[in-house]
């Protein structure tokens, strides 16, 4: 199994953090990643947000790239249908020059109301945009010219130069309803499972996407997932740690977007429901606790769901750098060496 970290830098408001020292810690966290044997690090994009959640995913990379020289890099997700399909292709196989070939880059179709309305574009096209853009990036990695005619973007004898290092660059795909489900399989791209679900609705949907990998014809190797992970000397000092941490994105963000892209906590219920807001109701979705407990906890997504990169968000909003470092040590130590 592979083993990555996700960055969101976000920087709850009011919490007397900047986003300039949140980057000074993660660069030098991505560092320790490398040293310590970690596989990939991982960027998540939201935009106008309060905390300033990270919308430059292929700045960011770079930053991390330039200073790394064996550890992936690259986004889960990129929100695809908020930007330019061709300037997309260029960062990206720019990105992956800087990177040697290290780039790996997640998409998604993004489901903010806010996000599309910023950037000027309608929600209902998010689908066909993705299935245009998709095509476009193969194209304009691969070939040395291309022409496209679609809905939403055309161009004839075009050249994206320079090419990247992989041709093409490995995608993942963030989706969990039943079109994003589909879309990733007609694809042939690896399904990124979100923390927002438990592993009996990411049952569900790994079900649905392999059911759709059959149809079509397609197959993939890699099931990577993203979970909250946090890591002490027990576990009752793991959840005093990092709870309202965790809560500020499952309750805090996806409890606040439920009326986009639905939400629920460990019991099935909706934040509408007080109990909802409280963080055992949402543990079971964590990787939280001592080593042996976490461990327990990834063996049981490897053997339900198949999962074999797992992608920890341990750099949660709030968290102070040196718990976030100690925990990255205490996996890499005591969790990750039962897995390889």
């Amino acid at each position: 199994m592979k083993f990555g970290l996700i960055y969101s830098f976000q920087v709850p408001p009011g919490s007397g953090a900047t986003h300039a020292q949140l980057w000074k810690d993660a660069l030098r966290e991505a560092d320790l990643a490398e040293k310590l044997g970690y596989d990939s690090i991982t960027l998540v994009e939201h935009h106008f947000l309060d905390d300033g959640m990270n919308p430059s995913l292929f700045v960011s990379a770079a930053a991390i790239a330039a200073r790394t020289e064996h550890v992936k890099v690259g986004t889960s997700c990129y929100l695809l249908p908020l930007h330019h399909p061709i300037e997309t292709a260029e960062n990206a196989a720019v990105l992956d020059n800087i990177s040697q070939g290290r780039l790996i880059m997640g998409v998604a179709a993004a489901y903010r109301d806010e996000e599309f309305k910023g950037f000027g574009i309608s929600r209902g096209e998010r689908g066909p945009r993705m299935d245009e853009y998709l095509q476009i990036l193969r194209e304009a990695w691969t070939k040395d010219a291309f022409s496209f005619k679609g809905r939403f973007y055309s161009c004839k004898n075009l050249s994206v130069t320079p090419k990247p290092v992989q041709r093409p660059i490995p995608m993942w795909f963030g989706a969990s309803g039943q079109a994003g489900l589909r879309r990733a399989a007609v694809q042939g791209l690896p399904l990124v499972g979100s923390n927002r679900h438990h592993v009996s609705e990411l049952e569900q949907h790994y079900s649905t996407y392999r059911k759709f990998l059959r149809r079509y014809g397609k197959r993939v190797s890699e099931v990577p997932l993203l979970r909250n992970v946090y890591v002490a000397e027990s576990d009752g000092k793991a959840v005093e740690e990092s709870a309202d941490s965790m809560m500020a994105v499952l309750a805090g963000l996806y409890g606040r977007w439920a009326r986009w892209r639905k939400m629920v906590d460990d019991k099935g219920r909706s934040p509408d429901d007080p109990a909802f807001h409280s963080f055992e109701s949402h543990r079971e979705k964590c990787i939280v606790g001592s080593t042996r407990t976490a461990a327990d906890q990834v063996e049981m997504y490897s053997k339900r769901l198949g999962v074999n990169h797992l992608l920890c968000w341990t750099a949660l909003p709030g968290l102070p750098h040196e718990k976030v470092e100690k925990s990255i040590k205490l996996f890499a130590k005591d969790v990750v060496p039962s897995f390889r």
